[in-house]
């Protein structure tokens, strides 16, 4: 097995090198020839027959696979298969936010601290891998000559260009303040000429002659300050953009260096042989040397002209240097490093108050509000002065139109919408806070504060609009609306919920509802127009996951003010005392004129009424009040309401009731006291009712079937008691989805029961509710007629989970590598589990493979709860947590607590084994000599053939690269000063000592180089520690001795566990976030069950849903269900997006919309998916 394991590697690197031949390292847990009869049993794992008989069988197989591989016949056994497997697992999973990023952006996804953390963290473990591996099977050691010369090359690197920077900014500066000055100094020259003076006499500055001194300065300093300099970008800025030109240096030159070094010329081979690359990079840098430096002696190779000196590569990375700060220079010089040059909107800023001054300001388009084009032209042409009180166009040209040809070339990026918000992602951290203020509005604050409330006591202290003594209620008529001539006699309406999520669906949503008509797409009847509604209801979730103001105003406002913009005198600051906010300040007063006691009524806009729903009320409607009852507009829709629950009394005899159901899933007593006394005084007794609600408990409650909570008890006493009959239509939001139940009976006066909350929001599925429900205590049956979308692709839709949990959740990471090391802590180290393992499965077969995984693995899980401490409790933390999260809505409590546990051990036998895998992979690192490993136990080891990687690495730059620094003037010892030296040999001696103590104190490289060696860290502390638990013969493999294991220093420990704990998250993330993902997608469609969590890990954008209703001539109600089956994620200005005139109102704009596809597509085509109509009574 040994012999196969090593296959793995050495078949595609070649044979090892005889310098590293391999060696057997002896081991602690390994039984010793000299123990006696008896602890050899205890002092490792078997007893010396079994050992030999397993070893024999490993020799065997291993001279017959030789002897297979020289038939020309590839032997690949299961454990090889397993590590390519994992690592092709590992870089899929690494790369998993790049290959479907899900609506966010590539640059913000790697601008994320999590990003680089995961980077960071990756590329050193595959660095630390590949130093270790790739010296040990190659027979090339200029790999660790290349590697010294890297890691030394580079902070050299980094180190030059930030200085080179440095002096660069310095004489920028000094000409900079000579060219101003107009190279007038006398008074700098006066205070240095006094200077001078006082040095050469040996004396100090007196009191009076320091004060002179620093006013001559400051009168240099105060001289120039009537043209003050730009203000530039600080010089190691952007750092990364510097490394980067580093790394980049010092990696081609390691290649370089790599590729032509020959150890027996002990110079670059510049020969035939050497290759094409070699002579043409070294040769004319050696004919340049001799030019410059004749008089230098030459090695035999050299004067042939087949090699060339070791110092060649200095003269390489020097030019490399001198060009980056050359081409640096030249960009300081000609003021590229302006921050007007880095970021024009400085200078459209300065345009803007230009233009704020001459008065033009209020002649601004629309098309120039967001932008920022306005004047630009005209700004960087025009000789004004700029916020620093310089000329622009008189002092640099060049600047000005540099800003311009940036700000063109940006003209594409600025045509886009930009700082655009993705899908939420639940699996991350923001669901714990989420959940904990979800906990806390429902159990500790509900029941004791009702928003409500406080709605209903400000309402009665506000007059109504006709009497001073008539009660102000929350009823808007619209049952008598202004129209205009020719207008038809209809009445047009909206519905849409569950609208905050990500940018590109909800804004999708929004501007279709902003069309001033809407071409439908029906596979029946055709393409049909449908007038936009004068009312638009959201049903609630205005902003997820939380109400917090930042979530309304850039996932809810800003894409409906996108689709349709508010008035010029809307402010966000603005808090509105007094609705409706008629006329409207800005815009044609025509549109808005009427009296004051009906001026909602004759306002030809579109109005807006919100419900909030259960995420609006996470923070007991806190924002809900802010942003929605003390604002006036949402885009270009007027929001008139005054509290969060409404009537509006609708054409030919409709109403249309908003409840608001807050978190305890029903209303509240002066809720019900309003629209019961509603229904006695203003109803007549055949009017329609369209009862609207956030959560649809009719589908709920039938999903719910093993639960009898009691919900809506005051709401369904008002319908069943005054709204009696009259209710023809129930809407709610909450499932992201759109269904439309009616009741099985013929004939019968129940309403029809629809959900759309498509309104941006992600898909919730829909194959997971029954087709038959029963609602209600009186069990009406309904049937559904139809869904969006349907059963089976809902149903295909759930097996997303399998393969793209992982992928569109890479932020729960940190969550599995914490629990999941956790339940591993207290098992850290198996020692000897790897000749456990040649000996379990010495016939290599793939049976005896997962009988050794499932029989150790039960072992191990045995001893978390016999031993283990730490890992008892995550084990059990995790239990737990996994229960909660199961959704036991439709399940019984037996087949929940089933479910739940299966899914916990799971994760627990997933742990285990990559624990079980991690181990013998480090063991077998060991025994195999592929790192070196200290004599811990009185053996001694042959550590000769050991690859040391730090410390063979570091004694490269010892003997061949340190002197190169330490050798430079800079650190010689400085002469002998005078006790009252000049300051400027104070300060380079400061200079010298301090960059002398770094390079030769500081072991700055030597740890950066044991940070990579993280394999041999890991097998000198695995050998250190299993010395102690397996000293006197005792039984250490699947069980430590805990009076062993407290003699182990916790730094041992603590080294131990961070370093084969970042192996082991690695193997173990992908796997854990994929079981999850397969129990999530088993629970969608074999119970149907964890609808909402099973479809939040989707973040799915599309298949978004509204409603338009109108009521016709003949007073029957249509419902037409339209939804977007494809969702643009690419959008682009439309030009036709402007007034015809200046004080136009938005909603009268052919194209009021921002923002249209970069592309037009059919697959974005509003489509109609469901229309009935119901006929009134």
């Amino acid at each position: 097995m040994r012999a196969s394991l090593l296959l793995l590697f050495s078949s595609s690197v070649g044979q090892p090198s005889p310098s590293l031949a391999v060696t057997d390292v002896a081991a602690p847990w390994k039984a010793s020839p000299d123990a006696p009869d008896g602890q050899g049993q205890k002092f490792g794992l078997l007893d010396r027959r079994r050992r030999r008989s397993a070893i024999n069988r490993a020799q065997d197989h291993g001279r017959n696979a030789y002897a297979r591989k020289q038939d020309g016949k590839k032997v690949m056994t299961w454990i090889s298969i397993v590590v390519l497997l994992k690592i092709l697992f590992f870089f899929r999973s690494f790369a998993s936010p790049f290959f479907d990023p899900l609506g966010e952006p590539r640059k913000a996804t790697a601008s994320s601290v999590y990003w680089k953390l995961m980077a960071c963290l990756y590329i050193w473990l595959a660095s630390a891998t590949l130093l270790t591996a790739l010296p040990r099977f190659s027979s090339n050691y200029n790999i660790i000559i290349a590697t010294a010369l890297f890691f030394y090359m580079f902070f050299l690197s980094t180190c030059s260009l930030m200085l080179g920077r440095l002096v660069i900014r310095a004489s920028y500066y000094v000409w900079q303040l000579w060219r101003l000055s107009g190279g007038s100094v006398s008074a700098l020259v006066a205070a240095f000429k006094l200077r001078t003076e006082e040095d050469d006499d040996r004396k100090p500055l007196t009191r009076e002659s320091r004060s002179f001194s620093f006013l001559a300065m400051e009168a240099v300093k105060n001289e120039p300050r009537k043209k003050r300099l730009p203000e530039l970008v600080k010089f190691q800025r952007p750092f990364r953009r510097l490394a980067r030109s580093a790394l980049v240096l010092s990696a081609s030159l390691c290649v370089v260096y790599l590729h032509c070094w020959s150890r027996t010329l002990s110079a670059f081979d510049t020969s035939r042989g050497g290759g094409l690359v070699c002579q043409g990079i070294f040769l004319p840098l050696q004919v340049l040397s001799l030019l410059v430096d004749q008089t230098s002696s030459l090695a035999a190779c050299e004067q042939e002209g087949t090699c060339a000196s070791e110092q060649l590569i200095w003269v390489l990375w020097a030019l490399g240097i001198s060009s980056h700060l050359f081409y640096y220079l030249i960009n300081e010089f000609a003021g590229k490093h302006h921050k007007d040059y880095r970021e024009p909107s400085i200078a459209r800023k300065s345009s803007d108050s230009d233009i704020t001054q001459n008065g033009s300001g209020a002649e601004m388009s629309d098309e120039d509000d967001d932008d920022g084009n306005v004047g630009l032209e005209s700004n960087l042409s025009s000789p004004r002065s700029n916020q620093h009180g310089t000329m622009r166009r008189e002092t640099w040209p060049s600047i000005a139109a540099a800003t311009l040809t940036i700000q063109r070339l940006r003209q594409k990026d600025e045509q886009q919408p930009q700082d655009i918000l993705p899908m939420v992602s639940w699996y991350s951290n923001m669901i714990f806070a989420t959940g904990f203020d979800m906990l806390l509005a429902s159990k500790v604050f509900l029941g004791r504060f009702d928003e409500r409330k406080m709605q209903y006591a400000l309402l009665r202290g506000t007059k109504g609009p006709t009497s001073e003594t008539e009660l102000a209620r929350p009823l808007f008529d619209f049952s008598k609306e202004r129209r205009s001539e020719g207008d038809s006699n209809d009445f047009w309406f909206d519905w849409m919920s569950d609208c905050g999520d990500g940018f590109h669906s909800s804004y999708q949503v929004a501007r279709l509802l902003a069309q001033p008509s809407l071409d439908v797409v029906s596979p029946s009847h055709g393409t049909r127009a449908l007038p936009r509604g004068k009312l638009l209801v959201i049903g609630g979730d205005l902003a997820y996951p939380g109400p917090t103001p930042f979530n309304y105003e850039q996932r809810f406002f800003r894409t409906f003010e996108d689709a349709m913009s508010p008035p010029p005198s809307y402010r966000k600051e603005h808090i509105s005392i007094k609705k409706p906010a008629l006329p409207v300040k800005g815009w044609d007063v025509d549109a808005v004129a009427g009296d004051d006691g009906d001026a909602l009524q004759n306002y030809e806009g579109p109005v807006t009424f919100i419900i909030p729903g259960n995420h609006d009320w996470f923070d007991g409607l806190a924002a809900y009040t802010r942003y929605i009852l003390s604002r006036d507009w949402l885009g270009g829709w007027l929001i008139p309401q005054r509290t969060s629950y409404f009537a509006l009394k609708l054409p030919k005899n409709w109403w249309l009731l908003g409840f608001d159901l807050a978190l305890d899933d029903d209303i509240n007593i002066e809720q019900f006291h309003f629209f019961a006394n509603l229904a006695e005084n203003d109803m007549q007794k055949d009017d329609n009712v369209v009862v609207a609600s956030h959560v649809p408990h009719w589908v709920l409650e039938d999903y719910e079937e093993f639960k009898h909570d009691e919900k809506e008890t005051n709401l369904r006493e008002l319908i069943n008691s005054f709204l009696k009959n009259r209710v023809r239509l129930r809407l709610a939001g909450d499932l992201h989805h759109y269904t439309r139940h009616i009741p099985c009976a013929e004939r019968s006066v129940q309403p029809q029961l629809v959900v759309s909350g498509g309104g941006g929001a992600f898909l919730h599925p829909t194959h997971t509710f029954g087709d038959r429900i029963k609602v209600g205590k009186d069990k009406l049956e309904y049937v559904r007629v139809t869904s969006y979308p349907n059963a089976k692709e809902s149903l295909c839709l759930s097996w997303l989970n399998l393969w793209k949990f992982r992928w569109r959740n890479f932020r729960l990471d940190i969550l599995w590598a914490i629990t999941h090391f956790g339940m591993c802590a207290s098992l850290f180290p198996l020692c000897g589990v790897y000749e456990d393992f040649i000996e379990s499965n010495a016939s290599h077969q793939l049976s005896s493979l997962l009988t050794f995984v499932f029989t150790r693995v039960l072992k191990l899980f045995g001893r978390i709860f016999l031993t283990g401490r730490v890992s008892l409790i995550f084990a059990l933390a995790f239990a737990g947590s996994a229960y909660g999260f199961t959704d036991d809505s439709n399940l019984k409590t037996r087949t929940a607590v089933l479910w739940s546990m299966a899914h916990a051990f799971g994760q627990i036998f997933v742990a285990l084994a990559c624990l079980l895998f991690v181990e013998i992979l480090a063991e077998f690192v060991i025994e195999e000599g592929l790192v070196a490993t200290e004599d811990v136990v009185g053996m001694e080891a042959d550590l000769s053939c050991s690859t040391a990687m730090a410390s063979s690495i570091f004694d490269e730059y010892e003997s061949r690269f340190k002197s190169d620094i330490s050798d430079a003037s800079i650190f010689a010892e400085p002469p002998d000063l005078l006790p009252s030296r000049r300051f400027d040999d104070s300060i380079y001696d400061s200079v010298s000592q301090t960059l002398k103590w770094l390079v030769r104190e500081v072991p700055f490289l030597k740890m950066t180089l044991a940070l990579f060696d993280l394999p041999g860290t890991i097998a000198a502390t695995h050998v250190q520690m299993c010395a102690v638990l397996c000293a006197d013969g005792a039984y250490c493999l699947y069980k430590n001795d805990h009076m062993l294991y407290h003699q182990l220093d916790r730094y041992t420990i603590l080294k131990y566990g961070i370093s084969i704990g970042l192996y082991y998250i690695v193997f173990v993330v992908p796997l854990a976030g994929s079981l999850f993902g397969t129990w999530l997608a088993l629970s969608l469609n074999w119970l149907k069950c964890q609808y909402d969590a099973g479809f939040s890990s989707l973040r799915m954008e599309h298949w978004k849903n509204f409603l338009r209703l109108h009521i016709d001539d003949k007073g029957d109600l249509e419902i037409f269900a339209i939804c977007s089956h494809r969702v643009p994620k690419k959008w682009r200005r439309d030009p036709k997006s402007r007034p015809s005139t200046a004080a136009q109102p938005s909603w009268k704009w052919r194209h009021p919309s921002k923002w249209i596809p970069h592309r037009e597509s059919q697959k974005f085509k509003p489509r109609l998916i469901d229309y009935t109509k119901i006929k009134k009574l």
